[in-house]
């Protein structure tokens, strides 16, 4: 085997390894994400619902999601956006405190039913 075929040999295992490590990579940090989801979902279940029983774990999910991003939105709005880039800690925070707000806003819009 020449010198330009080792070279090219090693540099598509390279190649293969960098694709490989990014496609698990974020594998795994869309599993990381839709974990933390539901555990901010499931915190503030057990913090609002009134059977301190959750919402079920789609729902859970859901109420996550939405909550990161209006929980984002608000700690930038008063100027404490650097609680959210803490990782994953500041993500839980600001997750649980925009899910906390849109449980309250449901309730007060649907006369306490939201989420049921």
């Amino acid at each position: 085997m020449s010198i330009i075929a080792a070279f090219v040999v090693i540099m598509l295992a390279i190649l293969a390894i960098w694709l490989l490590s990014s496609v698990v990579g974020s594998l795994l940090g869309a599993v990381i994400a839709v974990v933390t989801w539901a555990v901010i979902g499931w915190l503030t279940g057990k913090l609002v619902d009134r059977d301190g029983k959750g919402f079920g774990w789609l729902t859970n999910i859901g109420l996550g999601l939405t909550g990161g991003i209006v929980g984002s939105f608000v700690l930038r709005l008063i100027g404490l956006n650097w609680v959210s880039n803490l990782w994953l800690v500041g993500s839980i925070v600001a997750g649980v405190i925009g899910a906390l707000i849109v449980v309250w806003v449901a309730r007060l819009l649907t006369g306490g039913r939201a989420l049921r």
